[in-house]
């Protein structure tokens, strides 16, 4: 009696319903896996600023509840030199300055920053208002991922793919929002100020008290 020999090979059809399963697999997968790693990301940005809020507190803390400025440069542009001021002596570690979804600063450029020199645009990827004090209120936004490229009413901070931004406001508290919208509320409770807008509707430091224009630290 033969006993009859078992196919053990695979036939073409097999092959491609695995090879297409595992395409559509890949395709469901890929995109969880992307917004779970810039879920990621954005929670260490958050974690970031939130030193980086810590520092300009403990710094308004010795100095008169005033935020930093450049006047230890002699500048003219205040916002431009300001937020290096807390390295090192209130932020430690060069990192807390870096985003990570930050594709313009990367780890060899930020760990060029300095103390005594002015962050250059590839070394930090936070923004500051230097025009405010812990006197204002609460929900003024203070610092936050740097402004757009064309700062306007609808476009937020490309560190999270223009996606939204991680803000710190006076208080030291860290919101996400999805919109440029981040400020603080006005007196209807729902209107938000434009956090890298002036009152004037341009990309210049503010006139401080509750509106905020957030711009980048760097030459």
């Amino acid at each position: 009696m033969r006993i009859p020999r078992l196919n053990k090979g695979f036939t073409l059809i097999e092959l491609l319903v695995v090879i297409a399963i595992i395409g559509i697999l890949a395709g469901i997968l890929l995109p969880v896996l992307s917004r779970a790693r810039e879920s990621a990301r954005k929670t260490q940005c958050a974690s970031n600023i939130k030193q980086v809020g810590m520092g300009l507190i403990m710094y308004a803390n010795e100095s008169n509840e005033a935020f930093p400025t450049d006047s230890a440069y002699g500048g003219t542009a205040p916002a431009m030199h300001a937020l290096n001021l807390l390295y090192p002596n209130y932020v430690s570690d060069p990192r807390t300055f870096n985003c990570p979804s930050d594709t313009s600063v990367t780890a060899a450029t930020n760990a060029g920053i300095q103390s005594g020199q002015a962050f250059e645009t590839d070394e930090c990827s936070y923004g500051f208002d230097y025009t405010h004090t812990q006197a204002d209120d609460a929900d003024v936004a203070l610092a936050a991922d740097r402004p757009p490229g064309t700062p306007n009413a609808t476009n937020s901070s490309a560190n999270h793919s223009s996606r939204g931004q991680n803000v710190i406001y006076v208080d030291g508290h860290v919101e996400f929002v999805n919109s440029p919208l981040a400020g603080w509320f006005a007196s209807d409770g729902t209107t938000r100020d434009n956090i890298y807008l002036n009152a004037a509707g341009n990309a210049a430091a503010s006139s401080g008290g509750t509106d905020t224009a957030v711009l980048h630290d760097g030459p």
